[in-house]
């Protein structure tokens, strides 16, 4: 996929930008430097940063943050850079990169051709003696950090030890669940297929993760706010409203894991 920038005034200025703060990002990690050069590409889309500035009602400070790296926005004000560029939300789940005069959206697809069936558990497995990929089952009596047992999905999948790889997580703590509902899209489409990390539940900002509500399962990304409070916020922004949740009532939340297949998934 791709993005030509026919202007070639935005075309230096995107390649002058680059090259000036990539510097500054050498020791970034992965995330926070491909959310740093998204930032960078989207204002100079944007008409520069005064623009941006303008546009967003942002602090000159904050955006420098975005740029620089040493901060990363706000989920809904990355959407909003590439609605106003007329840049489709859903490239944001992928990594850019600047090259021939336009931006390249590096797709994951590599990491999962291949994909073998899904198959019920207890049924015989034509997959289970492929080499190259790992078993993962679905939710089967899972136990919440509450003790409760959760019954969602009986299904295993093979999956390409390459992408197992990408995401850098323990496929032993690795489950399959299947989205419900468009309160996710565009990045999570009804009946996409997510791998779940079950060893993450530290509600980091900015990730999406499942819960347990009444024993249905509820994907939502996490904005962390200075009172200490989270919303959990939809990104069908249009249909579903961000729920506010009290810093007393987080302990309440059943955490089921993180949803680590966003890329997979768009």
């Amino acid at each position: 996929m791709h993005i030509p920038v026919h202007d070639p005034v935005r075309r230096r200025k995107i390649e002058k930008a680059l090259s000036k703060f990539s510097q500054n990002w050498a020791g970034l990690d992965d995330r926070r430097r491909a959310t740093a050069i998204k930032v960078l590409i989207l204002c100079e889309l944007l008409g520069g940063r005064g623009r941006v500035v303008e546009l967003l009602d942002l602090k000159d400070n904050t955006l420098d943050n975005y740029r620089h790296g040493r901060t990363e926005p706000r989920h809904s004000t990355l959407n909003a850079m590439a609605e106003h560029a007329g840049v489709p939300i859903e490239f944001l789940g992928h990594d850019w990169s600047f090259e021939g005069g336009e931006i390249r959206v590096l797709s994951p697809e590599p990491s999962y051709t291949g994909f073998s069936e899904v198959s019920a558990l207890g049924e015989a497995s034509p997959f289970l003696d492929i080499p190259d990929r790992i078993i993962i089952p679905g939710y089967d009596e899972i136990r919440t950090p509450g003790g409760q047992s959760s019954r969602y999905t009986d299904i295993l999948v093979a999956i390409p030890q390459a992408f197992l790889a990408r995401i850098e997580v323990d496929p032993a703590n690795l489950r399959i669940l299947s989205a419900k509902g468009d309160s996710m899209a565009p990045t999570i489409f009804d009946g996409a297929p997510l791998l779940v990390d079950t060893s993450d539940r530290k509600l980091q900002d900015g990730r999406i993760y499942a819960f347990d509500v009444d024993g249905e399962v509820l994907l939502r990304r996490i904005q962390r706010l200075p009172s200490g409070d989270i919303e959990l916020l939809p990104d069908n922004v249009t249909r579903y409203r961000p729920q506010l949740l009290e810093k007393h009532k987080i302990m309440d939340l059943t955490v089921l894991g993180r949803v680590c297949s966003g890329t997979w998934i768009l």
